[in-house]
């Protein structure tokens, strides 16, 4: 895999990951503050948990991105 090819996949990856934060932020926490389950059935802390392990996710992908640079 070339370079070009690898940094579209970072980037392919990084759009998933921050669509996910997204989701789990905008809906998920939400819902489950309020109902104390998200629609997929986690709890409250289960939410901030995979919300915290994305945000990871995203981060090392950043570095690896900022490397192209």
């Amino acid at each position: 895999m070339d370079s070009e090819d690898r940094f579209n996949q970072l980037m392919t990856q990084l759009g998933s990951l921050n669509e996910q934060v997204r989701q789990l932020e905008d809906v998920d926490y939400m819902t489950a503050t309020y109902k104390g389950y998200s629609n997929a059935g986690l709890t409250l802390e289960e939410v901030k948990d995979e919300i915290d392990r994305l945000r990871q996710q995203i981060e090392t992908l950043n570095r690896e991105l900022d490397a192209f640079d």
